[in-house]
């Protein structure tokens, strides 16, 4: 067979693995997004995957082709929103240029919205991670670990590089995760406030936890 026509079918099947990824990630995001809403309208525990599959119209058997259980879902809803937080940390915190006044306000200010958009399912994490398993529990806080640690960490270097206050701990990292995680307690659309103004609001707070007014 010529290199033309090996690299040729090489392309074909690269091509057809690339379709049925996003097929398998479409459906597996569409499982998520539909049992989010139901466990977030109607509780973990009050749910059913018959209910899930009737939600989606599909069979319960097809669900069972993506999650081995339904506390599988409940652990891919649990992990929607930290997973997009700490990628956005991350992608943020790769930028050398910035100040670190620029580059907090910057998190929280995405990490914000992701919470906004995410409400539901972060909501459901809140409420319902009691129902997962010890591993997929110590497995998100650990992400969650992760996400305060990088914080505290852009804080350290913000109070050695001047730009935050002398006497600012490390640890308030975990209070701006908290006023971050807890958007959906007190923020809701259509409210008094938008969700700009919220984030506005939030982006403060942090810097004057930080040091940073």
């Amino acid at each position: 067979m010529s290199s033309i026509a090996t690299n040729a079918r090489d392309a074909s099947a690269g091509a057809n693995d690339s379709l049925k990824s996003e097929f398998v990630a479409f459906k597996t995001n569409r499982i998520i997004e539909v049992a989010s809403n139901l466990f977030y309208q109607r509780g973990y525990s009050s749910c059913t995957l018959d209910l899930v599959a009737d939600n989606l119209g599909v069979t319960k058997p097809f669900l069972y082709s993506y999650f081995k259980n339904k506390e599988a879902i409940l652990a891919a809803i649990c992990e929607v929103g930290i997973s997009e937080s700490l990628a956005v940390l991350e992608a943020t915190l790769a930028d050398e240029h910035k100040t670190h006044r620029a580059l907090l306000t910057e998190v929280v200010r995405q990490v914000g919205r992701i919470v906004i958009e995410r409400q539901e399912y972060v909501v459901v994490y809140q409420r319902e991670m009691k129902h997962l398993s010890a591993t997929d529990h110590n497995r998100i806080l650990r992400m969650r670990a992760s996400f305060d640690h990088q914080i505290a960490e852009l804080i350290r270097e913000g109070v050695e590089a001047g730009e935050f206050r002398e006497d600012t701990d490390s640890f308030v990292a975990v209070w701006i995760g908290g006023l971050i995680s807890w958007i959906p307690t007190w923020y809701s659309p259509g409210g008094q406030r938008s969700s700009e103004e919220v984030i506005d609001q939030l982006v403060t707070a942090a810097l004057r936890l930080a040091g940073a007014e």
